[in-house]
């Protein structure tokens, strides 16, 4: 089955468009991180595979690691169904307490 790259600064509120941001800023997320991102891809059964040390192209120094998902659909599509996810699990862990 075909993977795709799904890398922070696509879902990064920090991030302009220039910058890599994919997702409207609307849905954009502070800091993403890839554990969060390797969870929603599993609660969405994208298969998520967490590879830690690579670096985005556009910022090279910056070892924020990418997560390949389940090819399902258009990559906007994708990352925005992803970026809500995160949105729904940051707010059940700040409600609910960790």
């Amino acid at each position: 089955m075909k993977k795709m790259v799904i890398w922070p600064a696509y879902l990064a509120a920090g991030k302009t468009k220039r910058e890599g941001r994919i997702v409207a800023r609307k849905y954009a997320i502070k800091s993403p991180r890839v554990e969060e991102i390797s969870y929603v891809a599993r609660e969405l059964h994208l298969e998520p595979e967490v590879e830690k040390e690579k670096a985005y192209p556009k910022s090279p120094w910056d070892r924020s690691g990418r997560v390949l998902v389940t090819k399902r659909g258009s990559k906007g599509e994708l990352v925005r169904e992803i970026a809500n996810g995160l949105r729904a699990h940051r707010e059940k862990t700040k409600s609910g307490g960790r």
